[in-house]
């Protein structure tokens, strides 16, 4: 019998509940910068937010604003969305990808796995003009 859409997210929950608690209770730290792009454990999240994937619910962020070594101001990358007017598509190391503006939150380094590289300087001043036209 297969596995309803019910069934899996509330799966996806008890492995996510799983393994928060591992990574707030982590010690290790990470340092990072504004531009960078990481690999984060962004979770299971609710309805149409930005949901990680694989066994550490990852997802590549770029790091828009650092507040401090414990938090930042980050934004969803994806290979496939689709273009929008709170999105910036471009070009790193010959991939294409799109920063979703409308899912961007603040995350704690912890939530930090791998670093990906560095977003281009003037595709980040693109991404920054489009923040403060948002807020």
């Amino acid at each position: 019998m297969e596995e309803s859409l019910k069934e899996k997210i509330l799966r996806w929950f008890a492995e996510w509940a799983k393994l928060k608690p591992q990574i707030h209770f982590s010690e290790r730290e990470v340092y990072f910068r504004e531009r960078q792009i990481w690999w984060v454990s962004i979770g299971h999240n609710i309805g149409s937010e930005e949901n990680g994937k694989h066994g550490n619910f990852e997802r590549p962020v770029v790091i828009l604003k650092k507040f401090n070594p414990q938090t930042f101001l980050a934004v969803p990358i994806s290979t496939t969305a689709k273009e929008g007017k709170h999105r910036l598509s471009f070009v790193n190391k010959g991939e294409y990808f799109i920063a979703k503006l409308s899912q961007m939150r603040v995350l704690s380094s912890k939530r930090l796995l791998r670093l990906v590289g560095v977003m281009p300087p003037a595709e980040y001043a693109r991404l920054q003009w489009m923040y403060r036209e948002m807020v």
